[in-house]
C-alpha cells in the first residue's frame, strides 16, 4: 500500500492506492499536476501512461480512486454520477480501482471549480 496527497480543488485529501501495477505507473509519475473536470460527484483528471483494465468494474464505492484507460485518466468518487440510479457511482465505461481516498461529507462542495476546470495535484505522502 502507498499513501498519497491529493489537493483537488484547494481540498487536501488522503489516498491510498493499492500495490498493483497500475498503482506502480500512477506512483512513477508523482509529482504531477492536471487539470480535471466533474461527472456527477465524479473528479476525473488524465494521467500520462495507457495500460489496459486489470480488474474492470463499472460500479465503484463512494471513496474510490479508479483507473479509466478511455481517457486515460484518474477518477475519484464522492457520490453518485449521471448513470447513477442510486447512492452507488455507476462509470460510463470500465475503470479498475486502484485505491481509496478519505473525505468530509461537504469537501466535494468545497472544490473550487474554473471554466478551465479543477487544478489538481498528486503527490506521494512524505
Amino acid at each position: 500500500m502507498h499513501t498519497i496527497k491529493l489537493n483537488v480543488g484547494g481540498v487536501e485529501l488522503t489516498g491510498t492506492l493499492n500495490s498493483s501495477p497500475i498503482s506502480e505507473k500512477v506512483l512513477e509519475q508523482l509529482p504531477y499536476e492536471e487539470t480535471g473536470e466533474t461527472w456527477g460527484q465524479e473528479v476525473y483528471f488524465p494521467v500520462a501512461f495507457h495500460v489496459d483494465n486489470t480488474d474492470p468494474v463499472t460500479e465503484v464505492k463512494v471513496g474510490d480512486i479508479a483507473y479509466w484507460p478511455d481517457g486515460p485518466d484518474l477518477c475519484i468518487f464522492f457520490g453518485p454520477t449521471p448513470k447513477s440510479t442510486g447512492d452507488t457511482p455507476v462509470t460510463v465505461s470500465p475503470v479498475t480501482v486502484i485505491g481509496t481516498f478519505e473525505f468530509g461529507p461537504a469537501d466535494f462542495d468545497r472544490i473550487e471549480r474554473r471554466r478551465q476546470g479543477i487544478r489538481i495535484r498528486v503527490e506521494a505522502q512524505q
